[in-house]
């Protein structure tokens, strides 16, 4: 079972605002962007060692840190491997634009996103 830390999800006011501050003022670089069909949009900053932040403007979400990314090899096994040490999934597991994913809270209430990227995602991106 492999997890790796690739980004950390903000819910913002204004994403142009933040993406300036990050852009102009941090140096990171703009990745890649979405819009959703709910109204929301996202942003993907990268940084210069290859971590991430993910910025959404979305007015069903409250402002401030969402949750922190994790890219795993191989969603059953960690979930398997969750359950065994009693953490259950908080949301089912759902189709993404990039694979599939699901939530676990840490001993502290904070959110965790599960992704396992699909094949044509790795290939296009790595």
């Amino acid at each position: 079972m492999k997890i790796k830390v690739q980004y950390s999800t903000m819910i913002v006011n204004n994403l142009e605002e933040s993406v300036h501050f990050y852009r102009d003022v941090l140096g990171f670089t703009e990745g890649y962007h979405v819009d959703l069909p709910n109204g929301a949009r996202i942003t993907i900053m990268n940084s210069e060692d290859g971590a991430s932040v993910e910025l959404i403007e979305g007015k069903m979400f409250e402002t401030g840190l969402y949750s922190i990314g994790t890219d795993v090899d191989d969603l059953d096994e960690t979930l398997k491997h969750l359950k065994e040490n009693g953490y259950e999934p908080i949301t089912p597991i759902v189709p993404t634009t990039v694979g599939r994913q699901t939530f676990v809270l840490d001993p502290n209430g904070v959110r965790i996103c599960l992704i396992e990227h699909s094949e044509e995602y790795k290939k296009k991106w790595s």
